[in-house]
């Protein structure tokens, strides 16, 4: 089954959304423009009432209630065709059926149906059968109007009656007008919900798509392939985060080639040696002497260390390294490097120790810091012929500075970047004996990081080195 595409779902639910966008507006349109109609309607009501109330007032001063039940009969005798009461004995004014008032508002009386009511609301009059006994419903009320004489408050109007065929076609023309525009507005809404959810979903899917393809290119292999970032969005992140795991991904790739090739380095030469020397005793060609032993011993303590730094430099890198911490002043540390002094004199290279015994204590795995200290001191030992190795210790802000500076050949610029790599050696050409196996730094910087710390290296090349790391205080 094929499923359906984002592009898809998100014009689909643009559609959706402007589609019941468009009949909820349409409803409450209706419903509204019904009441402002019915509003309408009312208000009319209401004018032309106002209008009969001021002449039914004067009738009562002139005849009383039955003038005005007159005038109201007759107007219901003249809406139901009984044209013959116009100039009869009945006429209450004398002056024609209106009193000598206007035509105008009394033909309201003759249009609609109107009931009259005391103050209190019982009916006294009405153009209808209406007994007086029938309660006036609260949408009848709503519709009164007061009347009055010259004797001040006497009764209440309500005129009503059905919309008046000039108001039902008015009400249909306008309704049929509404539902013709909604319509033409539901129609262009989905044009222009289709036509911006198409626009919209090409511009958020053609990334999509994009970056779909770039990563099924590096998974088949092609490491160099990026993605342009053409934004600051989030698919523009999507697309940097993705340059970013690329590169990384590569960088690994590359360490973990590297890393093979430099293990099946160091590993070849001491498997070398032990197989050389093996088969030869065993040709009889080189006696199984003392000196002999001790060398293969020798290769196999080489390849004994390589393999246990590699592991402790996995491990610290993976985090999975155990540290057993324990508070110590740094000057506690002295002691363990008085066997480094007799090395150095052994070359001729003076050995200075100046860690103050006032500085402040540091949790740290005694053993693995020893250890950082320690490669370091190799390290300077390696590449100083003469001159002095200064260890040293010093207050820093929450922590405290460790210095290994020496007076060696220093390090090139262009190696600087690199000295804390696994495997790296500044000078190619070195051999394992004298150069030893590249992972001393690596260690240490990582023995470091896992303390908190961090670990760096100042240089000029013919002037020494000064390794520098910092172990912050555990609060």
């Amino acid at each position: 089954m094929k499923k359906t595409g984002i592009g898809y779902r998100i014009t689909a639910g643009l559609v959706v959304t402007a589609l019941l966008t468009a009949i909820l507006s349409i409803l409450l349109l209706f419903v509204l423009t019904e009441k402002a109609f019915n509003d309408y309607i009312k208000q009319n009501r209401i004018e032309q009432a106002r209008e009969i109330s001021g002449i039914l007032g004067d009738v009562y001063d002139r005849n009383g209630w039955e003038g005005v039940r007159s005038l109201v009969e007759g107007a219901s005798m003249m809406r139901q065709g009984h044209k013959r009461w116009m100039g009869t004995d009945r006429n209450p004014t004398g002056m024609g059926p209106f009193g000598g008032q206007g035509m105008g508002p009394m033909m309201g009386i003759i249009q609609r149906q109107v009931i009259v009511t005391d103050p209190n609301g019982n009916i006294i009059i009405s153009s209808e059968d209406i007994s007086p006994q029938t309660p006036i419903s609260k949408s009848l009320w709503d519709l009164r109007v007061p009347i009055f004489s010259s004797q001040g408050h006497i009764g209440y109007l309500i005129v009503w009656s059905q919309a008046r065929p000039a108001e039902k076609s008015l009400e249909s023309i306008f309704f049929r007008t509404i539902s013709r525009y909604s319509f033409l507005a539901v129609f262009f809404g989905l044009v222009i919900a289709i036509v911006v959810g198409y626009l919209i979903s090409r511009q958020l899917t053609s990334p999509i798509k994009k970056l779909s393809d770039t990563v099924r290119l590096f998974t088949r292999g092609e490491r160099d392939i990026r993605l342009t970032v053409t934004g600051d969005d989030e698919l523009g992140t999507l697309a940097a985060d993705f340059n970013a795991m690329a590169d990384s991904i590569k960088k690994s790739e590359e360490l973990r080639k590297n890393l093979t090739a430099d293990v099946a380095h160091e590993l070849r030469t001491p498997l070398s040696i032990l197989r050389g020397t093996l088969e030869s005793i065993q040709a009889g060609v080189l006696s199984p002497t003392p000196e002999v032993i001790l060398s293969l011993q020798d290769e196999i303590i080489r390849m004994s260390r390589l393999v246990k730094d590699l592991s402790d430099l996995s491990r610290a890198e993976a985090g999975n390294l155990e540290l057993n911490r324990e508070e110590i002043s740094p000057v506690e540390l002295k002691e363990k490097f008085s066997y480094f002094k007799t090395e150095a004199e052994f070359k001729g290279i003076d050995f200075i120790v100046d860690i103050p015994p006032d500085l402040p204590k540091i949790s740290v795995d005694v053993v693995r810091i020893t250890q950082v200290i320690s490669n370091l001191l190799t390290n300077a030992l390696r590449h100083t012929a003469s001159g002095k190795i200064e260890l040293s210790a010093k207050s820093s802000k929450d922590g405290v500075l460790f210095s290994v500076k020496d007076t060696g050949c220093g390090i090139k610029q262009e190696d600087l970047p690199h000295v804390f790599d696994r495997f790296y050696r500044a000078e190619k050409s070195r051999s394992r004996t004298t150069g030893g196996m590249g992972l001393g730094l690596a260690i240490a910087r990582s023995l470091v990081e896992i303390h908190g710390g961090k670990i760096w290296v100042e240089s000029e090349e013919g002037k020494g080195a000064e390794f520098k790391f910092f172990i912050p205080i555990i609060k």
